[in-house]
């Protein structure tokens, strides 16, 4: 799903950035669930789920469909924003700054996390079971723009495509499984230019 203008302002709400994030790491959940979690009103996570599932970024969960409260989830496929172009704009500069500052501090923040936790605790057994399958690497290639956005577009289609064997799973479902993040960066290295990209 590609995020509009509308869609982008109605996620610069920092509560609705905690609910997904939430929905994302912790599965499927009602209101009130999330209002325990978060602090919150059930009224008020109420409310900020009705706002993300209309600008399309959660759905009623299936796989608990019929029973009498309603429970969400982070809707399949994910989304792009449109970062760069968004920044530009003087009219959703301001919401792009606030969910891109979001975005990647809170990507930083938790691989932060990860490895003080195996500092912390290198020896439980929990934290051990997981660092064969941690993986950090860095790639370096010369391409063109058009090359770069189609090594993109591929890469992208081959991790929707791989991780589609996981969806719908939830710590119920699958007790022996941790969320896990895949974070991917594909950027040009232009520091030694003479002038900014945004100046080219």
């Amino acid at each position: 799903m590609e995020v509009g203008a509308e869609a982008l302002r109605g996620l610069a709400h920092p509560l609705r950035a905690r609910i997904l994030d939430e929905l994302q790491i912790q599965g499927p959940a009602t209101a009130t669930i999330l209002s325990e979690r978060l602090g919150e009103s059930s009224g008020s996570t109420s409310y900020h789920l009705r706002q993300l599932a209309r600008f399309g970024f959660v759905e009623t969960d299936p796989g608990h469909a019929g029973r009498r409260d309603r429970w969400w989830r982070v809707r399949p496929g994910g989304w792009r924003v449109s970062g760069t172009e968004f920044l530009r704009g003087p009219v959703t500069r301001e919401a792009a700054e606030i969910v891109l500052d979001r975005y990647y501090g809170g990507r930083r923040e938790r691989l932060q996390q990860w490895h003080a936790l195996t500092r912390r605790r290198a020896e439980d057994p929990e934290v051990r079971r997981w660092l064969k399958a941690t993986q950090d690497s860095v790639s370096h290639m010369r391409m063109t723009p058009e090359e770069a956005e189609e090594f993109a577009g591929e890469l992208q289609e081959f991790l929707r495509a791989r991780a589609r064997r996981f969806e719908g799973r939830t710590a119920q479902s699958h007790p022996d499984t941790e969320s896990v993040e895949l974070q991917t960066d594909l950027f040009p290295n232009l520091v030694d230019q003479d002038i900014a990209p945004d100046e080219r």
